[in-house]
């Protein structure tokens, strides 16, 4: 007879995996790049690697890290990032080399702190209204990448909340 699979606190701390760490460790690196980014890229560079960084990081989060982001120990460490995301922004917003038609591309980076609070409002919703943690849908239909669970029609609801809201801020602070 099979263990019932105990179900995991909302809020839960575990170890960090190996590639977790490894991939902080890139990420806080990279994040060091686009702070130095002054003395590293040209003027343009610097603007298309400010906005590929905050874009990917906000999307890819949810996409990629979902699980991950369950572990209140993950989720601190990427709300970190975030304060420093919110740091960059100050630093880099009167820039005069990085203005751009419509603004500075380092307001994007204001957009990471209330997308992590919107995955976890998510997440909340998810396990009262489905019992059970989100998951990101996969491309063609099938069960989502990661845990090969089902996927519910409130899942892409909530992917749909997600990436309409991605969108939106990420309209209202690059145009």
């Amino acid at each position: 007879m099979r263990k019932a699979k105990v179900q995991k606190t909302f809020i839960h701390y575990e170890p960090l995996k190996p590639w977790e760490i490894v991939l902080i460790i890139i990420y806080a690196a990279i994040t060091l790049g686009i702070a130095l980014s002054r003395f590293i890229l040209s003027t343009e560079g610097r603007q298309v690697a400010i906005i590929f960084y905050a874009m990917l990081t906000q999307l890819f989060s949810y996409i990629f890290l979902y699980v991950s982001l369950r572990n209140f120990q993950v989720y601190l460490i990427w709300l970190l990032f975030g304060v420093i995301h919110f740091i960059l922004y100050l630093y880099l917003k009167g820039d005069a080399e990085l203005q751009m038609v419509r603004g500075y591309p380092s307001r994007l980076l204001i957009n990471t702190i209330p997308l992590l609070l919107l995955f976890q409002f998510l997440r909340y919703l998810s396990m009262k209204a489905q019992r059970r943690e989100f998951v990101v849908p996969a491309k063609g239909g099938g069960p989502d990448l990661i845990e090969n669970k089902r996927v519910s029609g409130a899942d892409y609801l909530i992917m749909l909340i997600y990436i309409g809201t991605w969108l939106g801020l990420t309209m209202l602070f690059l145009f």
